[in-house]
């Protein structure tokens, strides 16, 4: 249960001021990312949704493992990052 409340709170500072796309907008999509929390700690998760805004302002549609929400933050390349998926 902590580390749900935990989680809910990464996002929740994430998505502080990012505004919600028009869904005509959106591209869908999921890419496996670790999103790191203020202390450093990885969290994973997946982007499941893009969008660029008319200023160039990239946000993402990102939800946590344990989390049953996902919430539109505003795209932070130092914090969230894309994990490579191995193939064949």
């Amino acid at each position: 249960m902590r580390e749900t409340n935990t989680a809910e709170g990464v996002l929740d500072e994430l998505a502080q001021g990012c505004p919600l796309p028009p869904e005509d907008e959106v591209r869908d999509a999921y890419q496996p990312v670790e999103v790191y929390d203020e202390a450093g700690w990885p969290w994973p998760g997946a982007a499941t949704g893009w969008w660029t805004g008319p200023d160039g302002v990239t946000a993402c549609r990102l939800r946590l493992s344990g989390v049953a929400t996902a919430r539109w933050v505003l795209f932070d390349p130092d914090r969230i990052i894309s994990r490579v998926q191995s193939g064949t």
